[in-house]
C-alpha cells in the first residue's frame, strides 16, 4: 500500500468507535500499558490504541494510534502523544510534551513512520494528554465518556443565573 499525507490525515481524523475496551498488559521494562481496539464508524479502517506510562517517572508517557490494515500485513503508527521523557541532544523536543505524526514520505521510504514533531501542544499531564488524544483522533463522545472520562476537575460547570450575585 502506498500512503499519502491525505490518507494519513483521514485515518487520524475519521470518527472512531472503541470495539474492544482498554485492557492492562503486565508491566514490561518498567512501563504499564493499556491497549484497545478501534474502528472507523463506516467500518473501513481498523486501529489499535495504546496508553503507556513509566512506573517510576509518571511524566514519561506515550499515547498512540496504530493503523491496522484489514487486508495487508503490518501495522503503522500514525500518532503518538508523548510527555517529556528527557532532554536528548539528538531530540531536543523530548524536553517537553510533544506529538509524533506519521508522514507518507517516511512510511513509503520504510522509515519509522512518526517522524514529524509538534511541540506546541495543549497538555502537560497524562490526564490532559488522554483528553487531547481522544479529541484529536475523534473517538465518538459516548465511548470517550465511557472509557476516558475527563478528570473531575475538568467537568464543565453550569452556572444558574440565580446563583450569581
Amino acid at each position: 500500500m502506498i500512503f499519502s499525507d491525505e490518507l494519513i490525515l483521514e485515518l487520524i481524523s475519521c470518527d472512531k468507535r472503541i470495539t474492544d475496551s482498554p485492557k492492562k498488559s503486565p508491566p514490561m521494562r518498567g512501563s504499564e500499558k493499556k491497549k484497545f481496539l478501534l474502528e472507523s464508524l463506516d467500518g473501513q479502517y481498523s486501529f489499535i490504541g495504546f496508553i503507556s506510562r513509566n512506573q517510576t517517572f509518571q511524566e514519561n508517557f506515550s499515547i498512540g494510534l496504530v493503523y491496522n490494515p484489514k487486508d495487508e500485513k503490518g501495522k503503522v503508527v500514525l500518532l503518538r502523544v508523548n510527555g517529556p521523557h528527557g532532554l536528548n541532544e539528538n531530540a531536543p523536543h523530548h524536553d517537553g510534551p510533544h506529538v509524533h505524526l506519521a508522514t507518507a514520505e517516511r512510511i513509503n521510504s520504510g522509515l519509522r513512520p512518526e517522524g514529524k514533531i509538534e511541540t506546541d501542544v495543549p497538555y502537560q499531564t497524562i490526564e490532559e494528554a488522554v483528553q487531547y488524544f481522544v479529541r484529536r483522533i475523534k473517538i465518538i463522545r459516548e465511548d470517550a465518556l465511557k472509557y476516558f472520562p475527563p478528570p473531575s476537575n475538568q467537568i464543565d460547570f453550569i452556572f444558574v443565573e440565580d446563583d450569581i450575585s
